[in-house]
């Protein structure tokens, strides 16, 4: 009772005698009816008796419960109880036993009864049954002997197909392999990732399936990836290859910085903006130039190689960071005609693999065998050098050359291009490679010295340390149980580690038999330092160099499925896993033997959680994943780059943190409420109150921006990502301010100097064409108005505006609405949309540009810049007065038949003829032979030119558009129907007699034309009809025309060809206007004119009697139609028509000086001569020609054939004075005498 009256009033200082009394008096009724003074008595007495037994502990005038004498009555109790439980189980097992025992002996006399009933079939099966067990059995302890004869590490596959075979249960140390991200994803945070990738409504990671190759393709010719090709680029401007060029900066960029780049294109953000990132502009743009820079050709080099260079040359002059996906197409179509341009013609070309028809196997109708393009030389799977015809190279060909803009390419061909031209630099650039294989030997001298360094270190070591004691620490019973069960199941494990266990005791009996013998060191511990120190430089060295000098990453460990691991040391942030995937092949495929390459994912590791994970999946008893687990548990630098996921969670752990907090005030203010309730005092109560509902209403406004926040992240990325720098932009902007500072004085001076230079848009930097304040781009639009505008402004500085038609303003305007109108169309975004973000709040830049609203689709805004660019070309046209010269020109094709007679048409007519000479050779070219036919096409069209046949040659262009590749026959019917429209051709000589194709196929007439009688033939350009035409205006050049160029302008659709075509018209119109303004500087110059201006005083001219009247100048005049001879100083009198400048104080300074302007016919040079040099052209003058080159009197004859055409037709029905007068020689030619 005392003990239960102590236990009931819970006082921690103990219970006092009164209270005990109090309570037993209480709770038990007997007690009362005891006598006071002998229950007083009889409590005394139990309580010392409890105190003596240890029970009760007395402190003061009070008693407690001893704890010790609790514990001890409760272990008796366990004890006692679990005697029972022991007893009780033994009875039970005694029983259970007996039960066994009678239902064995019931199941053997059930046995025997049934033996006995058995039929002889029922006891066949039941041998059968047990010979089956006695081979399970047999098989079982096969298993375990072969698993005590195991030695570790071995051949992973081998290891794991035993195991699966044999049912051995893996370790438990080894976990399953953790599911890795696509490599895509390491743009997404990892917080922010989840299984289906679905991380984004916009980004285009989620819709990536496959990101290793095309399965729809058999054989090694199928496309290798976007990852593949995004490595192999970035390995190449900043991994393995590592350009470093003066000439051609690139910014040092991460693996992941290109794929930040790559997703503004994956998720549709540079469709939107209508412009790449400037990142993967910029390095398209520096691998075309390194391509298309001149080359130091030998002397030895081929007449072909130096025509390649000719036409890269060419392609060059149109490069531009606007035109780069124009200029790309055409550069890839001349390296594809470059390539086979002699297939069909040279017999010792090697024959590309062939293909297996298999046709058959499927009862497919067979192709007809008889086919023209059956029977060409070329083999049929000859894929040249665009490659798979339905590759990813060929599918953005075929987009480019429908001039789609390169902004609404695929991400995987965008690589695919920048992969094409990669490969070309290192064909092209053998310093790259050579390069390449210097730093291999470097890094190999590295490691040889790291080894030898390692060897000598470890000797130096054991001599002075002595061998190295093993620390193993003994396994308790329960880890040797749980190794016994851990290779395999039941007993195969036990009997398998029951040996090992005996070899271990042995070599820790030996090894305490050495560590008991004594250690004599060999080697002074200077000696250690010494080599220790020498081992640590070494391995920094090799360290470094791997860093520096690799070449080539090879893949650092497999796994048991040969899966490969790559840790670039230019970027170690993450571990890129190639995992391989078989294929499957049909039955057909199968029985025809056909092996597949497996197609191959990536994956990547780049969070340490993640690589923790996948460490602990390396099973280190294989020997590539052993190997595998030790280079990456090497890998400190991969430890300290990986990214650790506990820094993302931040945000996560903070809102459950702060959550619970919320949840314990709330708690405790609702505990403080309910004791406040029986209080008298009401203030208290109204307190408590109020913190409860400011605590709910706290709560209640943390979840809900807890939920906006997590609504906001599952949008997107960080809303405060800084996609400036991630995808590049920042890179770029960097590089080229890095590059604008480290211009010397000089050479800025110098391109002062440089009147002409290139235009504005050949140098313009990538970045300009993003539209951001950050940067000061202003679009792709912009930067072709601004180029033109700025020329328009030079050309009106020279020769005001003349035009009737339209003012000069209303020409800008046209220019400054497209580009408004592209700025309104472009949304320039970086990274992920946010969708909680109001319109007015848009990051766009150009909202605040927008002053009117002007629609007009993107075929307008080119055809408004086309326009204008066509304007402006005729008015440098004009001025540049190569104009009158072509018109003139053109005179003798339009007048060809007038005036047969004259002796000066004779070789006119004979330079006629070389055309049909070549178009007639085409009757005896085969068909097949498609390439000859185009080269004798274009050569036939360069030498109609040349004679001024332009609807000649417009008909033979309109006939090599017919040309494709394995069918040529349209071509050449429709030039042979060109040749007979124009009488076809005279050909002398026996039609059998040998042809020389390659003379037909050049350039220039036939050996036996008169202007090349010894000269060698040309080859003809291998650029396509549209990349030749960028080079008409102003003139033209030998292989185009203005009507090309007219032609080329029409057919412009696209913003990168339009670009291409004003940069090439820019660089030809910035050489006129610095040649103009040097001419016109010249006549000021001789006429005072300048001076005249400022002084406002009239001044003498600087003419002197003995000037060089060759000297050229220019001036803004009106072509009369008075037709001269002018004797030029170091020329033959020479037929010219007068000019009458448009400023009077030029006109009035030349008819004081007593000079004439002319110009000469047939060509676009002005010149200033004394009037006493100037007479009528009809007049008769002895000149000897025999003191000038051949060239010089060719062109006379030329311009002289030209004026004698325009004479007539300003005097129609008058006759020429010198018709009559054939027997007068009006030159006189003399032989020039050689000594």
């Amino acid at each position: 009772m005392i003990h239960e009256a102590i236990v009931a009033i819970k006082d921690r200082t103990g219970s006092s005698v009164v209270a005990m009394s109090k309570w037993i008096l209480a709770n038990h009724e007997h007690a009362a009816s005891i006598n006071q003074n002998m229950f007083k008595s009889r409590l005394n007495m139990a309580l010392k008796q409890g105190v003596k037994e240890e029970r009760f502990i007395k402190v003061r005038a009070s008693y407690k419960i001893n704890a010790e004498w609790t514990k001890k009555e409760r272990a008796k109790e366990a004890a006692k109880k679990k005697a029972e439980q022991k007893k009780k189980k033994e009875l039970e097992k005694m029983s259970q036993k007996k039960k066994e025992e009678m239902a064995k002996k019931k199941a053997e006399a059930d046995k025997k009864k049934k033996e006995a009933s058995m039929t002889p079939e029922e006891r066949a099966d039941a041998e059968e049954r047990k010979k089956k067990k006695e081979e399970a059995e047999k098989k079982k302890k096969w298993i375990a002997e072969q698993l005590k004869k195991r030695r570790f590490p071995m051949e992973d596959t081998r290891l794991h197909s035993e195991n699966k075979e044999w049912g051995v249960r893996p370790r438990k140390d080894v976990t399953r392999p953790p599911a890795l991200p696509d490599t895509l994803a390491c743009i997404i945070p990892p917080h922010l990732r989840t299984g289906d990738r679905k991380w984004s409504s916009r980004n285009a990671c989620s819709n990536v399936v496959h990101t290793g190759g095309n399965l729809s393709e058999l054989g090694p010719d199928r496309d290798r990836g976007l990852i593949t090709d995004v490595l192999q680029v970035w390995h190449f401007f900043c991994g393995d290859v590592g350009l470093e060029d003066e000439n051609y900066p690139v910014p040092k960029f991460s693996v992941k910085t290109m794929f930040y780049a790559l997703d503004e294109v994956l998720s549709g953000n540079a469709k939107a903006a209508k412009a790449l990132p400037p990142l993967i502009t910029h390095l398209f743009v520096t691998a075309l130039k390194m391509l298309l820079a001149a080359q130091d050709t030998s002397s030895e080099a081929e007449p072909v190689d130096l025509r390649l260079q000719a036409d890269l040359a060419k392609l060059a002059g149109g490069l531009n960071a606007v035109s780069w996906s124009q200029i790309f197409c055409y550069y890839v179509e001349l390296m594809e005609s470059y390539y086979t341009s002699d297939l069909s013609l040279g017999p010792d070309v090697l024959p590309g693999e062939g293909k297996l028809d298999m046709s058959y196997f499927w009862n497919h109708v067979k192709m007809d065998v008889e086919n023209d393009a059956s029977k060409s030389e070329e083999p049929i799977k000859y894929n040249a050098y665009i490659g798979n015809p339905g590759g990813v190279l060929a599918k953005a060909m075929s987009k480019l050359q429908r001039q789609v803009e390169p902004w609404a390419l695929s991400a995987e061909e965008l690589m695919a291009m920048l992969r094409t031209l990669t490969d070309d630099i290192l064909a092209k650039r053998p310093d790259l490679s050579e390069d390449m294989q210097g730093r291999g030997a470097k890094l190999y001298e590295l490691q040889k010295a790291k080894r030898a360094a390692l060897v000598k270190y470890n000797k130096v070591r054991l001599a002075y340390e002595g061998p190295k004691k093993p620390s193993k620490p003994k396994k308790s019973d329960d880890e040797k149980k749980e190794d016994g069960v851990k290779g395999s199941g039941g007993d195969v494990g036990a009997e398998g580690d029951t040996k090992e266990e005996e070899e271990e005791e042995e070599v820790d009996e030996e090894e305490k038999e050495e560590e008991e013998k004594p250690f004599v060191p060999t080697a002074t511990k200077k000696q250690f330092e010494a080599a220790q120190k020498a081992w640590i430089k070494a391995h920094e060295a090799f360290e470094n160099g791997i860093t520096k000098l690799v070449s080539r990453s090879e893949p650092i460990g497999f796994d048991r499925n040969h899966n490969a691991f790559y840790v670039f040391r230019h970027d170690p942030e993450m571990v890129h896993i190639e995992r391989l995937k078989p294929m499957s092949l049909t039955d057909e495929l199968k029985l025809l033997g056909v092996e597949l390459n497996p197609f191959s994912s990536w994956h990547v590791i780049d969070t340490k959680p993640l690589f923790e994970q996948f460490l602990c999946c390396l099973d280190d008893r294989g020997i590539r994943e052993r190997e595998t687990l030790y280079e990456l548990r090497e890998l400190t630098i991969l430890k300290r780059r990986l990214h650790d996921g506990k820094k993302d969670n931040t945000r996560v752990q903070a809102r459950e943190k702060e959550m619970e907090d919320l949840q314990r005030r709330l708690e405790n203010a609702k505990s403080a409420c309910d004791a406040a309730d029986g209080r008298r005092s009401g203030r208290l109560a109204g307190n408590a109150g109020d913190e409860l509902k400011k605590i709910e209403e706290k709560i209640k406004l943390t979840l809900e921006a807890h939920q906006e926040e997590e609504r906001q992240e599952k949008v997107g990325r960080e809303k405060a990502s800084d996609y400036f720098s991630l995808t590049g932009l920042r890179m770029v902007v960097d590089l080229y301010a890095s590059a604008g500072k480290k211009l010397t004085r000089s050479s800025r001076k110098a391109d002062d100097d440089d009147e002409s230079g290139n235009p504005p848009i050949a140098e313009m930097t990538c970045d300009k064409l993003w539209w951001d304040d950050k940067v000061g781009g202003n679009g792709t639009v912009n930067v072709l108005v601004n180029a033109l505008l700025e020329m328009e402004d030079k050309c009106n500085d020279l020769s005001p505006w003349k035009r009737n038609d339209a003012t000069r303003d209303e020409w800008r305007k046209q220019l400054s609405d497209a580009s408004v109108a592209w700025a309104q169309d472009c949304l320039m975004q970086l990274g992920p949309s946010a969708d909680y973000d109001d319109e007015a709040t848009s990051p766009s830049p150009n909202k605040s540009q927008r002053t009117e609203s002007l629609k007009m689709s993107h075929a307008n805004i080119v055809a408004s810049i086309k326009a204008c660019l066509k304007d402006l070309e005729l008015r440098v046209f004009e001025m540049s007065g190569q104009k009158k010269a072509v018109e003139e020109a053109d005179t003798v094709e339009e007048d060809g038949g007038d005036q047969s007679g004259d002796e000066d048409d004779v070789d006119q007519k004979k330079r006629g003829q070389n055309w049909k000479i070549k178009i007639n050779a085409l009757n005896r070219v085969p068909t097949p032979k498609y390439t000859l036919i185009r080269d004798i096409i274009v050569a036939a069209i360069t030498v109609a030119r040349k004679a001024h046949l332009n609807q000649v040659a417009a008909e033979l262009k309109a006939a090599l558009q017919l040309h494709r590749p394995h069918a040529a026959g349209e071509a050449k019917a429709a030039a042979i129907a060109v040749l007979e429209k124009y009488g076809g051709c005279d050909a002398s000589g026996d039609e059998e007699e040998d042809v020389d194709f390659d003379e037909l196929a050049a350039v220039d007439a036939p050996a036996d034309s008169p202007d090349n009688e010894a000269h060698d033939a040309a080859i003809a350009s291998m650029l396509c009809s549209e990349a030749i035409m960028m080079s008409g205006s102003i003139g033209g050049d030998d292989d185009a025309d203005p009507y090309d160029w007219s032609d080329a302008i029409k057919e412009c659709k696209s913003l990168s060809r339009l670009a291409a075509l004003t940069q090439c018209f820019l660089s030809k119109a910035y050489d006129v206007v610095a040649r103009i303004e040097l001419e016109r500087g010249e006549l000021d110059s001789l006429l005072g004119v300048n001076a005249k201006r400022q002084s406002r005083s009239k001044k003498a001219s600087n003419i002197k009697k003995s000037r060089d009247s060759s000297v050229g100048i220019w001036c803004d005049s009106k072509l009369t139609d008075r037709l001269v001879k002018a004797k030029v100083t170091n020329y033959p009198w020479w037929p010219a028509r007068v000019c009458e400048p448009f400023d009077p104080m030029i006109a009035e300074g030349v008819e004081e000086c007593g000079h004439v302007v002319i110009s000469s016919v047939g060509n676009p040079g002005m010149f200033l001569v004394p009037e006493k040099d100037v007479v009528e052209f009809v007049e008769e003058i002895e000149d000897d020609l025999s003191g000038f080159d051949d060239e010089v009197v060719t062109s006379l004859r030329e311009s002289t054939a030209i004026a004698k055409k325009l004479w007539r037709r300003q005097n129609v029905g008058v006759q020429s004075p010198w018709s009559s007068k054939k027997s007068k020689p009006r030159f006189v030619e003399e032989k020039k005498t050689r000594s």
